[in-house]
């Protein structure tokens, strides 16, 4: 390790290569390589243990620029990724359980709405109290462009064969945040489906994806694996998994990252090896007829949902984290946490992530490592101040743009060996080195800036629609 550090420095300020040598390297290492993300399961109010995850990973300097949350995960990915560091570590105390208000309402309250409307809770009530942990009605581009982190939040349609969706500032850069968080959110009777919401120019909302319903996103995309790869190049994963019906059921027998055991000849299995060994014979036997099961929809729908797809889900990644929960979690699963119990569930939480630590700071040193010599290798420009600007990183750079045109004309010299675009058309927009077109990102933001010039932190009137109604609620004030 110590190894490939060393050379990587040593390539980033070498001076034996030239600047478009190193770019073109550099671009080449960071494909090969991956990112990392950070990926919060569902889980009801298990769900806050990944605050204490959060919390060791952010002590550590460990927090990767990319996470994604999924229903109650996504609630926290959404204050993590709407607060800079410094405000993050103010908020990840015990008092944050005074924020934390979806079930104060009674059981008899709960009851009536259930036996009138199908749901437990109600749809309009979370969309006022989430506007607090997304900043109002913060919209993903926004969130991307005040810290710089890349949030990502499942949710599945409400029809059974239309694809789910990973909402991030690529996919739906106008959608708010808390409308895909509830969406997120929203198990069959517990909260019905949501629509998804957006901001227009003029700071507006309106329906998103021509007012389709959406749902809990762990029914089907709990961790969300091929789709990071796909749209962010991530191929390295720490799941905070919390879910119950998974958690409970855990057992690693042949240990895990940060708990490494031996198994030759069948010592060092936890639990011994035939306990291991009739363990791993169950489970698979059981996700084997699942499986057949499914195929043949033969599975009842309870609440017209395949459920099947809570079990033969991938809950894992590189890295597992499952902080320990206790018997009375069960109990409290659908109430707001005090104080006190937020304490233990943030310190049990950030015990479980201190043994993959030194793991996860192996991988990102040589992760920010090649991030940096790309970002040192492009070529400099008028925008190089730090400030961000922009939002869609996925147009391609001049170095792409010139290999293309040389491609499209015989002997690879485009217009007789004259190129596009100049040295000084090159940006970087999301911070990781990849060069952009300024000319293109100029005339996208012309086209957002109406929402980028107004206050991003203030309420904005939730729309019935939310719910298919035809009238207007009034949302919190956002804000810190």
């Amino acid at each position: 390790m110590l190894a490939v550090e060393k050379s990587l420095e040593f390539l980033i300020e070498t001076q034996q290569l030239s600047r478009e040598e190193k770019q073109q390297m550099f671009e080449r290492i960071c494909e090969n390589y991956g990112r990392t993300a950070l990926c919060l399961s569902g889980g009801a109010t298990f769900a806050y243990y990944h605050f204490g995850v959060v919390k060791a990973l952010l002590e550590e300097d460990l927090l990767p620029k990319i996470i994604t949350g999924t229903s109650g995960g996504a609630l926290v990915a959404a204050l993590v990724a709407t607060r800079t560091n410094e405000e993050l570590k103010e908020l990840l105390v015990p008092s944050l359980a005074k924020h934390i208000t979806a079930c104060r309402e009674s059981v008899a309250v709960c009851a009536r709405r259930w036996w009138r409307t199908g749901a437990v809770f109600d749809s309009l009530d979370w969309a006022k109290q989430c506007a607090w942990w997304c900043r109002g009605s913060m919209t993903f581009r926004e969130a991307y462009e005040r810290t710089g982190r890349i949030l990502n939040v499942s949710c599945v349609p409400s029809d059974a064969h239309s694809p789910t969706i990973l909402c991030n500032y690529r996919t739906s850069p106008d959608c708010v945040i808390w409308s895909a968080v509830i969406a997120s959110a929203a198990v069959p009777s517990v909260l019905n489906p949501v629509v998804l919401m957006k901001k227009t120019r003029a700071g507006q909302l309106v329906p998103y994806s021509f007012g389709h319903k959406w749902k809990d996103g762990s029914l089907r995309t709990d961790i969300p694996t091929k789709a990071l790869n796909h749209q962010f190049k991530v191929n390295f994963t720490i799941v905070s998994q919390v879910n119950p019906h998974i958690n409970l059921f855990f057992f690693s027998s042949r240990g895990s990252v940060g708990q490494p055991v031996t198994h030759r000849k069948g010592r060092g299995w936890r639990g011994g090896f035939l306990g291991s060994a009739m363990e791993q014979f169950i489970k698979l036997d059981l996700i084997k007829w699942l499986h057949f099961v499914q195929r043949l929809e033969l599975l009842p729908r309870p609440l017209g949902q395949d459920w099947s797809g809570l079990w033969l889900q991938q809950f894992g990644g590189n890295v597992t984290i499952w902080p320990n929960t206790i018997a009375s979690d069960f109990y409290h699963i659908l109430s707001d946490p005090t104080p006190a119990r937020l304490a233990r569930m943030i310190h049990e939480g950030q015990q479980s992530a201190f043994p993959k630590v030194k793991f996860v700071s192996n991988r990102l040193k040589i992760e920010r490592l090649a991030e940096r010599g790309r970002r040192e290798a492009r070529l400099p420009t008028d925008t190089d101040s730090g400030e961000r600007r922009g939002s869609i990183d996925s147009i391609p750079s001049e170095h792409d743009l010139r290999a293309l045109l040389r491609t499209s004309r015989p002997g690879g010299d485009p217009a007789g060996g004259s190129t596009t675009g100049t040295e000084d058309e090159t940006t970087d927009i999301d911070g990781d080195g990849e060069g952009d077109n300024a000319i293109l990102i100029d005339g996208i933001d012309e086209g957002i800036g109406g929402v980028l010039d107004r206050s991003r932190y203030q309420g904005d009137a939730l729309s019935r629609k939310l719910v298919g109604g035809g009238t207007e609620s009034e949302g919190s004030e956002g804000g810190l």
